[in-house]
């Protein structure tokens, strides 16, 4: 029996899977990674894309309910090659992104923490994107911080 994922893990996951599916259609050699430690190991060279859901915001529907609406905060880091590199994939990872995408639940089979099942569950929607910017880190000599750009957004689950 598998043991599904509760909602703020799925719209990580789902995130994570759809870039992974655009990415393997449009564009060759970029690395996705959901934990940003990964990133800085020996063997990753750039360009990388890491997603992590960063920050759940919960409130109430409507005054006196019990019903959650939750929004989440995704950050989408960008380690690029150069400049123009960091751009196009900010670029394109914002169209991408102002649609939705499909929203999974996910699990992993009994016995089984290697591979995920999932089932289609919805969408999920960009809300907002709170922050597209260039990351400038003085003083590092890693060859990894010098193209860097970060997309924040707030998602939503449909109901």
């Amino acid at each position: 029996m598998a043991s599904w994922f509760r909602e703020s893990r799925n719209i990580e996951l789902s995130l994570l899977y759809y870039l992974e599916n655009c990415f393997k259609q449009d564009w060759n050699n970029i690395s996705l990674m959901k934990t940003f430690a990964n990133v800085y190991g020996k063997d990753i060279q750039i360009p990388v894309v890491c997603v992590r859901l960063a920050q759940t915001t919960t409130t109430r529907q409507e005054i006196g309910a019990d019903t959650l609406y939750n929004k989440y905060l995704c950050i989408i880091d960008v380690f690029a090659s150069s400049d123009a590199q960091r751009l196009d994939l900010a670029d394109y990872i914002k169209d991408k992104l102002k649609t939705g995408w499909v929203h999974y639940d996910h699990a992993h089979a009994s016995g089984d923490n290697t591979s995920l099942e999932r089932i289609a569950n919805g969408r999920d929607y960009v809300l907002d994107f709170v922050n597209d910017s260039k990351i400038d880190i003085y003083g590092s000599s890693d060859e990894k911080d010098k193209c860097r750009h970060s997309i924040s957004i707030s998602v939503r689950k449909s109901s």
